[in-house]
């Protein structure tokens, strides 16, 4: 699915003459995407890699203004979204999250999702440490999900994430 974007248009007067400058910035919402690779009815422990590397087609560099985490299970457990510039080997689904020395280099962004607003049934998790700029030259910035609790995943209740990024 494809970000749309949203222009948020702001005026600057220019108090030398009569005119008005237009400045435009825009906001992409990029997913939400579900979490690949997460099997159904998971058990997960803290500090555990969730799924695999998730794709983020972003525009080529922005501000990441806020990660928002789809809880479709209702845990509300706090997670972080590691973010890189090239895709990296990660461990397996389920596995303690961990990087190679190469792995660590290509670190663009870390976001910890702390924030929970309860609907019920469900929960979105909101970043806490945001917003932070990036710099993707392919036009694609590569996640992994980590987990700060004891997920258990129920089978079609799998997480969902998006970006919502300004340029």
């Amino acid at each position: 699915r494809k970000g749309r974007a949203m222009a948020i248009p702001v005026e600057i007067a220019d108090f030398t003459s009569s005119k008005v400058v237009l400045i435009g910035r825009k906001t992409f919402h990029v997913g939400p995407l579900l979490v690949p690779g997460i099997a159904a009815a998971a058990a997960y422990a803290v500090n555990d890699q969730m799924g695999s590397v998730i794709a983020f087609t972003v525009p080529k560099e922005g501000t990441i203004v806020e990660v928002r985490f789809y809880d479709l299970d209702d845990e509300g457990l706090d997670k972080e979204l590691w973010l890189f510039r090239s895709s990296v080997v990660l461990a397996a689904d389920n596995a303690a999250f961990s990087l190679t020395d190469a792995g660590i280099m290509e670190v663009e962004a870390v976001f910890l999702i702390s924030t929970w607003r309860d609907a019920v049934n469900a929960q979105v998790g909101l970043t806490a440490n945001t917003p932070a700029s990036y710099r993707a030259p392919a036009g694609v910035l590569y996640g992994a999900l980590k987990t700060l609790g004891t997920d258990n995943i129920t089978a079609g209740s799998e997480p969902r994430i998006s970006l919502v990024v300004e340029t």
